[in-house]
């Protein structure tokens, strides 16, 4: 599984230089993440929290299409086109998130499955 840490990690690093696409590798990271769980923990995890950081903060260019209102006067659209591009652009952004949290869902489970694992190991 530290193969697909090892990727995801540089997915997510790379995604953060690279301006328009760069949102959509960290999508890909985050699903390279969820095959890491496991033995490439720590670094599946790094490379989620580098996603969210990414995603969130680091790419205007996705926040600013999901907008409502246009970014340069602030006006809102009146343009049923518009609007509804920019309701596509807010499923993405939220799927994107959403692959990084049901990725920290999964690390959390195999974490207390482990942890389970060694408590039953130790009674015994």
């Amino acid at each position: 599984m530290k193969p697909f840490g090892i990727t995801a990690l540089v997915f997510a690093i790379t995604g953060i230089f690279i301006p328009v696409v760069g949102p959509f590798i960290s999508g890909l990271s985050g699903f390279l993440a969820w095959l890491s769980a496991g033995k490439g923990t720590t670094l599946g995890i790094s490379a989620i929290i580098i996603n969210i950081i990414n995603i969130l903060f680091l790419s205007p260019s996705l926040i600013l299409a999901g907008s409502d209102k246009n970014p340069l006067t602030g006006t809102a659209y009146k343009n049923q086109a518009m609007l509804d591009r920019a309701n596509e652009v807010q499923t993405i952004f939220g799927t994107l998130l959403l692959i990084q949290v049901a990725a920290l869902v999964i690390f959390l489970v195999v974490w207390l499955m482990g942890k389970n694992k060694r408590a039953r190991q130790y009674a015994d």
